[in-house]
């Protein structure tokens, strides 16, 4: 029963990661808030690559959870860290589109999804 829901907050992290790593991957010259050129492009494609990485990260953990300890933690710290990242830079850039927020909330609920349930089941 504990690893059903860690087998959804796993599932909601593959959709979304596929969701956002895709499109950063491939797109990020569209959704780039600046000139659709520079360094800037790079660096919103390797977050899509991190977002693959935890995609990654949750089809390990859902195939043996017993023995994903460690890559659960590093699914929770990234998370937790692009939520905290996103809380200083929305206001310090002054963003204000809804999407924005919407990521932080996201990224909140999988750290705290994954870890409550990661506890629930035994691994983390």
């Amino acid at each position: 029963m504990p690893n059903r829901f860690l087998r959804v907050v796993l599932g909601l992290q593959v959709a979304l990661g596929l969701l956002w790593g895709v499109s950063m991957l491939f797109f990020a010259r569209q959704i780039v808030l600046g000139a659709p050129y520079g360094p800037h492009i790079e660096k919103i494609a390797l977050e899509g690559a991190a977002h693959m990485m935890l995609v990654f990260g949750a089809v390990l953990v859902w195939r043996a959870p017993e023995r994903s300890r460690g890559v659960l933690l590093m699914m929770i710290f990234l998370n937790g860290l692009w939520t905290l990242t996103d809380l200083v830079y929305i206001p310090l850039v002054d963003l204000s589109a809804a999407d924005f927020y919407f990521k932080v909330a996201v990224n909140a609920v999988l750290t705290l999804g994954l870890a409550w349930s990661g506890r629930r089941a035994g691994v983390v």
